[in-house]
């Protein structure tokens, strides 16, 4: 799979005598790197010229299967131009598992304030796709200045028994790192390499979108050397895992440097001219993982950040030493192998195996029909009218003997209970109300730490009659169908202000279901709540809590009987919907690495990492700002989240 991305173009432009408008670029992943079950995004810069009015619009993009050509979903932002003008915009893709190409369209669309009435295509341009990077791969994305080396190094060569391979891509600039944290999906692995991180070069939603994506399991790497001034007073610094203390040049490579990747040191200080052993000298910060170094001087060092890592160097690789080909083939070999992905990330070369979506989705499908409203109260209303009417039936067929006249009674009789039961139907959508009603699993994840806190929700939507609406997201949301039906239209989701998940269809027959994913910050340090079926999970032990509030006491107590667990997350005390979305969790090992301890070669000592475990049918008790799903019915919520709260062991305040 390490062949480039082949990208086929068929660009056609319609001009309109109103408004010209053309589709002038289209750029797709990291140079056109991108991986499948994974989120990406995609650039389009559209032009307005010579035009004789504005233009008011939607630019779409319409998800397609290769090989039929049917629409799998459709993403839309508003698009307004004026008569000479150029707009970047920026939409998030989710890429299904199917191959794919991407149809792009510029539409001029006109209605009222309620609905949109007539659209027309004024320019389009189609995308396909091929050789996606593959979930075992490591997907590298690097920020560096033209002569970086990683490339040289690592780029499509193999690291390990399973064949993985390293795909390096670039980026243009500090502008072209995303301002979402789903932008960085599909990335395992992120340098940063003699670029500023100053906040007047970096933008603060580039900054967040960084960190967040770091806490969802991805790896940053910072190199050291030269880059000391680089790094000071970044926005960066203060999460480093060493305290950055000053800049220093040695005169001789370090001798386990030297073993470890077989460097070459020079004869005499003399002769260190231009390869002079540049290095920053560290201090560790209590969160600090020695890797590669002592005591006095750390040369490689990492600390956990969420669910993620960032890893300081005190040399930069592609200065001399490790600027040779074989010393950096060696190190980069040996870095990827052993801390080159989080547990998280490297626990997803299993993803195209599981089968955890599909089996949420039929658990919200196996919810029997007779718990809508509406059948509900037909369930109550017809067997007393059948019973009474079958009662009466057999009366008068007993008196009147002649069966002419018993088959005319059961005629008429028949007409009366279908016009009663249709009257029934009419009277229960006249009288009910319109409501919809929303099954959700969630899997909501806090990191103190940054007080933010992630949320994964498995959603399913039922109304009580058959209805269409539209569901607005708070931003920052990215939601995708948890499965697809055939020949169903697709669904539209609408990725402007706000954004909106469209003209979606919903009958009590049968759930629309969905997976949506978002960060957001809490309100304090410490959201107030309250799990039951709680544990305290620290590697492979686990002590049971019962029900535990955030700061209680009884957390950290040494008291507590602890055993080893295997089960994540555990299921026993569990009963109904948790205790079958706890299995599922636990058949398709989605949790595992939470279980996986980290092995710090340098100290020789294990690292592992505690986290709280357990369970909420409230999920407003961790924030005011749980982004909550709206609609223009009513919603009634049906709510299980797994909550997983992680910190330092350190850090015994929660």
């Amino acid at each position: 799979m390490g062949t480039k991305v082949t990208v086929f173009l068929a660009f056609f432009v319609v001009s309109s005598a109103f408004c010209a408008v053309d589709i002038q670029d289209v750029t797709f992943g990291f140079n056109n790197g991108y991986q499948v079950g994974k989120w990406t995004p995609l650039n389009v810069i559209v032009r307005s010229q010579n035009a004789s009015n504005p233009f008011i619009g939607e630019l779409a993009v319409e998800v397609r299967n290769l090989y039929s050509d049917e629409t799998i979903y459709r993403y839309m932002t508003p698009l307004q131009m004026s008569k000479t003008d150029l707009k970047h915009k920026k939409f998030y893709i989710y890429c299904p598992k199917t191959a794919i190409k991407l149809f792009i369209q510029v539409v001029r669309t006109r209605g009222n304030d309620k609905e949109i009435i007539n659209s027309e295509p004024i320019a389009t341009q189609e995308l396909s796709l091929t050789a996606p990077i593959e979930n075992k791969d490591y997907f590298v994305l690097v920020l560096a200045p033209s002569g970086d080396k990683l490339q040289k190094f690592i780029d499509k060569k193999q690291l390990d028994d399973d064949d993985a391979q390293a795909h390096i891509r670039y980026l243009p600039n500090s502008n072209a790192m995303p301002t979402r944290w789903i932008g960085y999906n599909a990335v395992d692995l992120m340098v940063i390499r003699e670029v500023s991180l100053a906040e007047r070069r970096v933008s603060k939603q580039r900054q967040i979108a960084l960190l967040e994506w770091v806490q969802r399991g991805g790896t940053l790497i910072v190199p050291g050397g030269g880059n000391f001034l680089y790094l000071k007073d970044s926005f960066i610094e203060q999460y480093l895992p060493v305290a950055l203390i000053r800049e220093e040049t040695i005169d001789k490579v370090p001798t386990s440097l030297q073993q470890q990747f077989g460097l070459n040191a020079p004869a005499n200080k003399e002769d260190l001219g231009d390869s002079a052993f540049k290095n920053i000298y560290f201090e560790p910060n209590p969160e600090c993982h020695t890797l590669l170094g002592t005591d006095e001087q750390i040369y490689v060092a990492k600390r956990n950040f969420g669910c993620g890592q960032i890893i300081s160097f005190a040399f930069d690789y592609n200065a001399p030493p490790f600027s040779d080909l074989k010393a950096g083939e060696t190190f980069w070999r040996w870095l990827l192998k052993t801390h080159g992905k989080s547990p998280r990330l490297f626990a997803d070369k299993y993803a195209p195996f599981r089968q955890h979506e599909d089996k949420i989705h039929k658990q919200f499908l196996s919810k029997m029909p007779t718990q809508i409203p509406l059948i509900k109260f037909l369930a109550v209303v017809l067997p007393i009218y059948l019973f009474s009417f079958g009662g009466l039936l057999l009366y008068f067929g007993k008196r009147r003997r002649s069966p002419q006249k018993r088959i005319l009674s059961y005629w008429i009789g028949g007409v009366i209970f279908v016009f009663v039961s249709v009257s029934a139907i009419g009277i229960a959508r006249a009288v009910l109300p319109k409501k919809i009603e929303t099954d959700r699993f969630s899997i909501l994840s806090i990191y103190p730490e940054q007080k933010n806190a992630h949320l994964q929700s498995y959603v399913s939507f039922r109304t009580t009659a058959r209805t269409k609406t539209s569901i607005a997201l708070v931003q920052n949301t990215f939601i995708r169908p948890l499965s697809t039906e055939s020949g169903a239209k697709p669904p539209q989701f609408f990725q402007g202000s706000p954004f909106q998940l469209q003209a979606v269809s919903l009958e009590p027959w049968g759930p629309k279901t969905y997976v949506k994913k978002t960060f957001f910050p809490l309100d304090t340090q410490q959201p107030q709540i309250t799990l039951e079926n709680a544990w305290r999970i620290t590697g492979e032990e686990a002590a049971y809590l019962g029900t535990v509030t955030l700061g209680s006491s009884n957390f950290w107590s040494s008291e507590l009987p602890s055993k080893t667990i295997k089960k994540i997350p555990p299921d026993e005390g569990l009963e109904k919907t948790r205790k079958t979305f706890a299995q599922i969790l636990q058949r398709e090992g989605l949790l595992q690495y939470l279980l996986k301890p980290e092995n710090s070669l340098a100290i020789n000592k294990i690292q592992t990492r505690t986290v709280l475990m357990g369970w909420t049918s409230q999920l407003e008790q961790v924030s005011t700002n749980v982004p909550l799903m709206l609609a223009d019915e009513n919603v009634t919520v049906n709510d299980e989240t797994l909550v997983i709260m992680y910190f330092d062991q350190k850090n015994k305040e929660i």
